[in-house]
């Protein structure tokens, strides 16, 4: 939970947005309160500009749907408890703050994807659709380049051009 409330909190879309309960069939009253509770927080925050987010808002299923985060949650309770490959037992902040940074790192590569894939082809058009920094979007580049989801297309003006694969 806390995950996606990170990643809704990156994508701008608000991580408070999000409830979850677990609530008893035999539980009636505190239900209604829950859902009350929910509904009036998130009327208190307004509407969601979802086409002004669309592009974010796929970066984060995309994100959610990777398989390098799906494989960092599935090994936390064993690296944890008993252990990585080399027998150190890993104290679980520090795991979170790894899988914290993959989130955020997947979501980057993502959104950049989504914007190369858009028609935006130079590292500054890139910087500006995402909010990235260029130096961030240019080290991410080189990695979405090595996963072959973008490939370098030469340069213009003397700027390196880049198109989604």
């Amino acid at each position: 939970m806390r995950m996606v409330r990170r990643l809704l909190d990156l994508a701008g879309v608000g991580g408070e947005r999000v409830h979850l309960q677990w609530v008893s069939s035999a539980e009636a009253q505190r239900f209604a309160d829950i859902a009350r509770n929910a509904v009036e927080s998130v009327r208190e925050l307004g509407p969601l500009d979802r086409s002004g987010l669309q592009m974010e808002i796929e970066a984060c299923a995309m994100t959610l749907n990777g398989e390098t985060l799906r494989w960092l949650v599935g090994k936390e309770v064993r690296i944890t408890s008993k252990g990585d490959v080399y027998g150190r037992l890993w104290a679980v902040e520090k795991y979170e703050s790894v899988l914290n940074n993959m989130l955020e790192r997947e979501y980057q590569k993502n959104l950049i994807y989504l914007a190369v894939k858009e028609g935006r082809s130079s590292v500054r058009d890139i910087s500006n659709r995402t909010g990235l920094g260029l130096k961030r979007v240019s080290y991410l580049l080189a990695d979405l380049e090595k996963t072959k989801r973008v490939e370098f297309k030469g340069m213009k003006d003397r700027k390196p051009m880049f198109a989604a694969l």
